[in-house]
């Protein structure tokens, strides 16, 4: 869907998700604008309700890394969009990687799920 909207709009294409499946999407085949920062529409997955909602950055907040497929299916012409987008990535994944650490250290003293002797697992076995 990312590719779709990001180069039917000409635009950068955010998609936020709150378990790691973040991406930013380009443009496949058109050269990007002086200025691409100013053409960013980002949504965020509301999972309980099951809807997109439209998300607005501040500036210079950190964004998701390029879309593997993006790599992948890219138009030399268009090589260009993600230069300017490079820092921000990097502070992405930056307080991602933090994130999960701090997730880790706090589980380390939770204790184990014992699902032995749980029947409600029989279904899928």
């Amino acid at each position: 869907m990312g590719h779709l909207i990001a180069s039917a709009y000409d635009i950068v294409f955010i998609d936020l998700t709150r378990y790691g499946f973040s991406e930013t999407f380009f443009p496949l085949r058109t050269t990007p604008p002086t200025n691409p920062i100013d053409r960013i529409i980002c949504v965020g997955w509301l999972a309980k309700s099951c809807h997109f909602v439209q998300l607005y950055l501040k500036p210079g907040r950190p964004i998701p890394p390029t879309s593997p497929e993006w790599e992948l299916y890219h138009t030399e012409v268009v090589d260009t969009w993600p230069n300017r987008f490079v820092d921000k990535m990097h502070d992405f994944e930056r307080l991602n990687n933090t994130e999960k650490e701090s997730n880790a250290e706090k589980s380390r003293f939770e204790p184990s799920i014992d699902l032995d002797g749980d029947s409600s697992f029989d279904v899928f076995m």
